[in-house]
C-alpha cells in the first residue's frame, strides 16, 4: 500500500495582507499529480487544512476541488484529521456525504472516543491497513479541570491524558485486526508538538496543549505502529530520530522564516510483516520569498542580484546598518522600482533594539531634558559620532524655532 502523508496546508493564509490562494491551488494541482504518478492508495492529511475555523468560499472551493481531483487520480482512501487551526465541526459537517466516497474526516477526540479507526481494504476486498486517526487534542479532551492544581500537576494530567488516548486508539485498531489473516500494518496519526521538535521564528506554529505545558515524547505513540503521521510543526523532520515517526512540514512557506526551507510530502509503503519504507518527495517552490538584510549598500547589492529573476519576488527587508537613513522606506522603494521585487515588509533593527532597551531602563523620563533624551536615542541607535554632531545641531535649531514660535504660557509637551 502506498500512503502519501501531508499536513499544515493552511488554506486561506495571508502574508503581510497578501492572499496565498494562487500558491495553494498550484500546490494542490501538483499534489494530485503526485498521487497519480506514485499510485497512491491512501492520502493522510494530518491537520491544519485551513488557516482558521471559518474558511473563505475560495478556500473551501480549493479543498473540495482537490478531493475530487485526488479521487480521480486513483486515490482509494482519504483520511483527514483536524488541527488546532481547524474547526472540528466545520470539517466534520459533510462527513456523511464524503464517507461513501472513502473520504473520512476526524475532527475531535476524547476519553472513550480516541478519534476514528478505519480498516482499509484492497480493491479485491481483503484487509490492507488500519488507520488510528487521532486529531488535535484540546485541553478539555484530555483532562478534567481541577481548581487549585499546580502547573506540574496539570502537565502530568496532560501527559497521561495524551498517552491514554493513544493507548485507546491502539486497542481499537487491534480489535479490527483480521482473525484469519496475517496482521495488517497500523498507521497512527496526531497533531501536536513532539519533544525536540524544530521550529522556525515566524512560522506561526502555536505551541499549545500537548505542547503548551508539556511537549510529548515519542514514547506516547504505540511502538508497534508501522508509521506515525504527525502534523503541527512546519519543518520536515523525524521525531527522536525515528524514521517512521514524521512531520512532513508545511508544503508552502507560511512566512519569510521558512523561505529557504525545502518543503516535502512523504510517501510510505507498507505491507503485512514488512517494515514500512519511508521517503520524501520535494515540493516545488510556487512563490519566491526572500529576506534581504544588511546596511543600505548590502540591501542594494542583493536587490541588484534579484533584478533579472524571471519570477516575481516577495521580500522583507531588514535594515541593520549603523547609519541613520533619512527615509528608509523611500530608499528601499527606489531600489526595487522597475524590478520584479515587491517589498512586503521593512524592519529597522535599530528601532527594535531601542524599544527593547527602553524596557531595561529604570530612569524616569521626567528626570531628563529634551536634549538628553535625543542624545540617548542616538546612542541606542548606534549612530556614528560624526552623524550625531550634525543631528544634534539640527535638533537644537528645531528647538529654537519651536521656542520662538510658542505662544506665551504654551507647553511643549
Amino acid at each position: 500500500m502506498n500512503v502519501l502523508h501531508t499536513a499544515d496546508w493552511h488554506l486561506g493564509m495571508t502574508l503581510c495582507g497578501r492572499r496565498r490562494d494562487k500558491e495553494a491551488k498550484e500546490f494542490l494541482d501538483w499534489l494530485a499529480g503526485v498521487i497519480e504518478r506514485e499510485s497512491v492508495d491512501l492520502l493522510l492529511v494530518t491537520g491544519d487544512i485551513f488557516d482558521n475555523g471559518s474558511p473563505s468560499a475560495t478556500s473551501q472551493s480549493l479543498y473540495y476541488r482537490f478531493l475530487t481531483a485526488a479521487a480521480a487520480a486513483g486515490c482509494r482512501h482519504i483520511i483527514i484529521t483536524a488541527g488546532n487551526h481547524d474547526s472540528p465541526a466545520f470539517l466534520e459537517a459533510p462527513r456523511e456525504i464524503l464517507e461513501p466516497l472513502n473520504i473520512h474526516i476526524v475532527g475531535k477526540a476524547g476519553a472513550g472516543h480516541p478519534g476514528g479507526t478505519f480498516l482499509l481494504d484492497r480493491p479485491d476486498g481483503k484487509p490492507e491497513c488500519i488507520v488510528a486517526a487521532v486529531p488535535y487534542l484540546r485541553d478539555r479532551d484530555i483532562r478534567h479541570s481541577t481548581p487549585g492544581i499546580s502547573i506540574d500537576e496539570k502537565a502530568l494530567q496532560i501527559r497521561k491524558g495524551v498517552q491514554s488516548i493513544y493507548q485507546e486508539a491502539w486497542e481499537a485498531a487491534c480489535i479490527m485486526q483480521p482473525e484469519d489473516r496475517p496482521r495488517v500494518p497500523v498507521i497512527v496519526t496526531g497533531h501536536l508538538f513532539a519533544a525536540g521538535g524544530k521550529t522556525i521564528e515566524g512560522d506561526g506554529v502555536r505551541d499549545q496543549v500537548a505542547g503548551f505545558i508539556e511537549r510529548v515524547g515519542a514514547d506516547v505513540f504505540p511502538a508497534e505502529a508501522a508509521y506515525v503521521a504527525l502534523g503541527h510543526l512546519h519543518v520536515p523532520q523525524k521525531v527522536a530520530g525515528i524514521d517512521t515517526i514524521r512531520y512532513p512540514g508545511s508544503p508552502i512557506p507560511v512566512g519569510f522564516g521558512e523561505a529557504e526551507q525545502q518543503k516535502e510530502v512523504i510517501i510510505v509503503t507498507t505491507a503485512p510483516g514488512i517494515p514500512a519504507v519511508v521517503r520524501s518527495v520535494p515540493v516545488p517552490r510556487f512563490r519566491h520569498l526572500t529576506t534581504i538584510r544588511g546596511d543600505l549598500p548590502a540591501i542594494s547589492d542583493r536587490i541588484n542580484e534579484l533584478r533579472d529573476t524571471s519570477d516575481p519576488v516577495w521580500a522583507e527587508v531588514i535594515y541593520d546598518g549603523a547609519a541613520l537613513p533619512g527615509d528608509l522606506m523611500g530608499e528601499v522603494a527606489g531600489m526595487v522600482e522597475g524590478t520584479p521585487i515587491e517589498v512586503l515588509r521593512v524592519k529597522d533593527m535599530r528601532l527594535v533594539s531601542a524599544a527593547l532597551s527602553a524596557y531595561q531602563s529604570c530612569e524616569e523620563l521626567a528626570e531628563l531634558t529634551e536634549t538628553e533624551v535625543f542624545r540617548r536615542r542616538m546612542e541606542t541607535a548606534e549612530i556614528p559620532p560624526e552623524q550625531q554632531d550634525r543631528l544634534m545641531t539640527a535638533f537644537r535649531e528645531v528647538r529654537r524655532d519651536m521656542d520662538s514660535n510658542e505662544p506665551d504660557g504654551g507647553d511643549l509637551a
